[in-house]
């Protein structure tokens, strides 16, 4: 009980310190990660 209290409460904290206000990234992470990906194989051949 001590544990999953424990866990509540850093749960709690980081939602009331904005951990999770970010509402744009994810839906569109997976359009940069592509360019990032490019990117490495690009230096790699060169």
């Amino acid at each position: 009980m001590v544990v999953a209290g424990g866990f509540l409460a850093l749960f709690v904290w980081a939602v009331k310190s904005g951990q999770f206000d970010d509402t744009f990234t994810p839906s569109v992470r997976m359009l940069f990660e592509d360019k990032k990906k490019e990117k490495k194989e690009d230096k790699t051949k060169a």
